[in-house]
């Protein structure tokens, strides 16, 4: 990836999102957010543009399931940073690109080299 990408950080856990901020902020890019729920996440959806998403499954009692959906409509594409697996979550997240926590800055960079590919 050689231009800057806009990611958005979906992360409930104040110390795990400003790491993951950190590591991308060190790699070049834009960091959105980090938002710790749903509704901070669509709200910065709506007012951002947005190239990427990395979203935490569980977020204080809810699920990412509708940033997902939201993304999904606007053809964003994004990956799941969780401790879960694919069979732990909701369905619909079930066929997306996972990233397990804790996760290192060469896992989450090759997470989004595989989403964004470079042209």
């Amino acid at each position: 990836m050689t231009d800057p990408l806009r990611i958005l950080v979906v992360e409930d856990e104040w110390l795990i999102a400003e790491d993951i901020a950190a590591c991308l902020r060190a790699s070049g890019h834009e960091v959105i957010g980090p938002a710790p729920s749903v509704a901070v996440a669509l709200r910065l959806i709506g007012e951002n543009p947005v190239d990427v998403a990395l979203l935490d499954v569980q977020l204080y009692g809810e699920t990412s399931l509708a940033i997902a959906e939201e993304l999904q409509a606007r053809r964003i594409p994004f990956a799941c940073l969780s401790g879960f697996g694919p069979r732990d979550v909701p369905s619909a997240l079930a066929n997306s690109r996972f990233v397990r926590k804790p996760a290192d800055q060469a896992a989450i960079l090759s997470a989004l080299a595989e989403l964004v590919p470079t042209s």
